[in-house]
């Protein structure tokens, strides 16, 4: 029998579910579909600069084996927001969870199919998210690779609005979720 283990899951609202709510999210996906325990902490609108905010309260708190860390398209889709200050941000996280015993987890986050230089500064986001995780030495869960047809195409049928996921969309992302997670505890 598989032993419990407490993943919190710190993101934005791919992580929460938008617009469907917790109950559609792959965070529910993977809780309904393991013995994982896993604490949806995910915020609408969120940047990775908001999540480092919300570290003590939404993942020191809950003392998991593993914390998820997804995020980036909001940091994308703001003009303020450099790519190297989103990474700076998403280094902080990593380090306050290794400093807590917590297994930092990056994933990256789904491309966006309706706006080409919001996706292209994405892309540079999650290519440096990629690195950095590299360089760590850290697991990294790979959202976007299902989200891409076999010729390199977004696969637009999965999206609501360009942004974020459908419900089929949301399964994609849980049933990827729950394939690393039963790999990740097996090292």
């Amino acid at each position: 029998m598989q032993c419990v283990r407490k993943i919190v899951c710190l993101g934005d609202s791919l992580t929460y579910g938008y617009p469907y709510g917790l109950e559609a999210s792959w965070v529910n996906y993977v809780s309904r579909n393991s013995s994982f325990e896993l604490v949806n902490a995910g915020v609408n609108g969120n940047t990775f600069e908001d999540m480092v905010g919300r570290y003590e309260g939404d993942v020191r708190r809950h003392r998991p084996d593993a914390v998820v860390i997804l995020g980036g398209t909001n940091d994308a889709h703001c003009s303020e927001i450099s790519c190297d200050q989103a990474i700076y941000c998403l280094g902080k996280i990593i380090v306050s969870a290794l400093k807590d015993g917590i297994r930092p987890v990056v994933a990256t986050p789904i491309p966006v199919a309706d706006d080409d230089a919001v996706n292209a500064k994405l892309q540079r986001i999650v290519s440096d998210a990629r690195r950095l995780s590299e360089e760590l030495r850290l697991s990294l869960l790979d959202f976007a690779a299902p989200f891409y047809n076999e010729q390199g195409a977004i696969r637009e049928e999965l999206y609501i609005d360009g942004v974020h996921p459908n419900r089929d969309g949301y399964e994609v992302m849980g049933k990827t979720a729950l394939n690393f997670f039963l790999h990740y505890f097996q090292r």
